[in-house]
């Protein structure tokens, strides 16, 4: 072999090598950036503390702000939170009520503000029939900055009802209390067994102090309405409206101040419900009378009110306009002592 090939040799392995070097070398930095990246995820804002089994079990509050990693570590001290997470946050610890055989598809996926209160996402899977009511415990890390007077929970189903059942759950009814003059209000529940859920806690009724600017002061703590969801609550299609999803606010800013809720009860639904309901082609709704709200959850109040508007709206997401004979509505109004209701179902069939 003459010199020039010999070189010519000595050059291509020289090549070669360099080559599948540099390949080496560019796949190698991919994985790193990759796992750079991937290490530089924002980490979930909730943390998962504790399932209890039992409702007399558990910390004994809904929710608790702790702003400190003392005051964490003597009342609830799981260490799934550290005292360095409190360098940077507040922990809010709260709880999540939920049928047993959800357990494992219940999570808290996001949280919002609006006004003063704290909104928490929870998605979950609904499944057949009714089980024991259990609740978990979670921990939200919230920058220190945020501040907040409330906190409510917005459960999100990822799923149809299946099992062929209609409309089991209503759906966040919330209760307002106007009174004309501070006094002591008694708000009892007909049929408490059908509750799922309530917020203060309800046994036999609600005692709440009733402040003329419609705050109700509860067991030490101020709440600005009464809070309840309950099941078995069946529902159909019968007269109502169709309206796009578009026209969803409109329709429901008009029909709501019919039914006699003031501007910011008017926003509260909206903001619970429009979310559920903007996004479908067309929406059937109706308006349940108050002779159908009375008889599936008879509500007695003590002093008598003046006014008591119960609005229980259903509705169904549809992809197809549907002929229904329009509703009737007439006009409530307002005066004295009054106490509002409002909530819903969604119609599954």
């Amino acid at each position: 072999m003459n010199k020039t090939v010999k070189m010519l040799l000595i050059a291509l392995g020289t090549f070669v090598v360099l080559s599948i070097l540099a390949i080496i070398f560019v796949i190698a930095s991919g994985l790193i950036i990759v796992k750079v990246a991937k290490a530089k995820e924002k980490e979930s804002d909730f943390v998962e503390l504790t399932t209890f089994d039992k409702m007399e079990e558990g910390y004994g509050y809904t929710e608790a702000l702790f702003t400190n990693y003392k005051d964490y570590k003597s009342q609830v001290g799981i260490d799934k939170i550290t005292e360095k997470d409190f360098e940077k946050y507040n922990i809010l610890v709260f709880e999540v009520r939920f049928d047993k055989c959800s357990e494992f598809d219940i999570e808290p996926t996001g949280y919002y503000l609006h006004n003063v209160e704290l909104w928490i996402d929870i998605s979950y899977t609904f499944k057949c029939d009714f089980c024991d009511t259990n609740f978990k415990y979670f921990a939200l890390k919230l920058p220190k900055d945020i501040k907040f007077e409330i906190v409510n929970q917005n459960y999100e189903r990822r799923n149809n009802i299946p099992c062929g059942y209609e409309g089991l759950v209503v759906d966040k009814p919330m209760i307002y209390i106007y009174p004309e003059e501070d006094m002591n209000v008694e708000v009892k529940l007909g049929h408490k067994e059908l509750l799922t859920t309530s917020y203060p806690k309800y046994i036999d009724s609600w005692k709440v102090f009733a402040r003329k600017d419609g705050i109700l002061e509860y067991d030490g703590r101020e709440y600005y309405g009464l809070y309840w969801e309950g099941k078995n609550h069946n529902t159909s299609i019968q007269d109502g409206f169709v309206i796009k999803g578009e026209d969803t606010t409109k329709f429901l800013e008009e029909k709501l101040e019919i039914l006699g809720l003031n501007e910011r009860e008017i926003n509260e639904f909206i903001v619970y419900w429009l979310p559920k309901m903007e996004h479908n082609k067309y929406n059937y709704i109706r308006f349940e009378t108050k002779e159908e709200i009375d008889n599936y959850m008879p509500l007695e109040i003590t002093p008598t009110p003046d006014t008591v508007i119960r609005v229980y709206m259903n509705f169904k997401g549809l992809d197809e306009k549907i002929d229904v004979k329009e509703q009737e509505l007439s006009k409530v109004n307002r005066k004295g002592y009054s106490v509002i209701e409002w909530g819903g179902s969604i119609i599954y069939e």
